[in-house]
């Protein structure tokens, strides 16, 4: 459990855990309890996310962080190396110096900006909000976020399968490309059986948008690499929706540099996480973090309040590399 000034693997955790099992119906015993690292989403149509995620409650979603300790607050809670064989998956293109100051994207449709978007979904009788980014993949359907942007973890593995969309380019409530609703979701099995955030990564699978154009076909898709050295120079993107930001603007933090490691992360499982500078709230959780502009090697997993202007994501690795594997395979 981490000091109550962290965001992303949520300071509420404890209370909201508690608050929601008596809302969740017990889970299976032993080993199958964390045998699913994926899940299916039922139900849920292009037309039907368009029609649902209007602009004013797309405005209304709140960092999935904010409605853990929201909803805790209201039940009376309290605050609660292996890297394996590098490899590279290239960007798709599609038709048509460093700072830490997370500062606005000027035209989120420029072809390095919209494979950048936002996700919402429904969770403990609210709207939430994560960050994420379209990956390249041969079903031209992925979109990576952060783990807990799709499911609670450890100790309850929880998905948030209730209408779960990823809208790409999101600008002040619009949808240039459309609304992508989820039909699988996936994250690492590090994260559902140990909610370390060393694991702290999850994928989507995501439909056809309500004009029938698959995501890597409307807006392309980052390319994606693990196993590489955590040396990096990352761009971080993301729509942080905490103060002083209002997550409506697409934001960057360009050529943040690997600082090392948060040393909390030496007593997770999960091979080392990965720091770097850049100013980013809640909201931001699950924004990818680019190497060469169009390669993703990170998201982000959380920071800390209190004046660090550091964020942490997670390394990708051989889990990650799983993960990016199964979901490709799903039509």
């Amino acid at each position: 459990m981490r000091i109550p000034s962290r965001w992303g693997r949520w300071p509420v955790l404890g209370a909201a855990l508690l608050a929601i099992t008596m809302l969740v119906p017990p889970a299976a015993s032993g080993a199958d309890r964390h045998a699913a690292t994926a899940k299916r989403v039922h139900g849920w149509s292009a037309r039907q996310a368009s029609r649902f995620w209007t602009p004013a409650r797309m405005r209304r979603a709140e960092p999935v962080e904010q409605r853990l300790r929201r909803h805790a607050s209201d039940r009376g809670g309290t605050a609660l190396p292996d890297r394996g064989t590098p490899h590279r998956v290239p960007s798709r293109p599609a038709a048509g110096a460093a700072s830490s100051g997370f500062e606005p994207v000027p035209d989120p449709t420029a072809p390095v900006s919209r494979v950048n978007g936002v996700v919402f979904f429904d969770f403990l009788f609210g709207l939430a909000r994560c960050s994420g980014t379209a990956v390249n993949g041969r079903n031209l359907s992925i979109v990576v976020t952060a783990g807990h942007c799709v499911n609670i973890g450890w100790p309850l593995p929880i998905w948030f399968t209730e209408r779960w969309a990823f809208v790409p380019a999101y600008r002040f409530g619009q949808h240039p490309y459309g609304v992508f609703p989820a039909k699988w979701l996936g994250t690492t099995r590090g994260w559902l059986t140990t909610g370390s955030p060393n694991s702290d990564v999850g994928i989507a699978v995501v439909g056809r948008n309500e004009r029938g154009q698959r995501l890597g076909a409307a807006v392309g898709g980052a390319g994606i690499a693990w196993g590489l050295s955590p040396e990096q120079v990352f761009d971080v993107h993301g729509y942080p929706a905490e103060k002083p930001y209002n997550g409506r603007r697409q934001r960057v933090c360009e050529g943040a540099k690997y600082l090392g490691h948060d040393p909390y992360s030496f007593l997770q499982a999960g091979p080392l996480n990965l720091a770097v500078e850049c100013k980013v709230t809640e909201g931001a959780s699950g924004g990818g973090w680019t190497i060469r502009h169009n390669t993703l090697n990170s998201v982000t997993s959380y920071g800390y309040e209190g004046g660090s202007q550091n964020v942490y994501g997670p390394y990708f690795g051989q889990e990650v590399a799983r993960l990016y594997r199964q979901a490709v395979k799903i039509r």
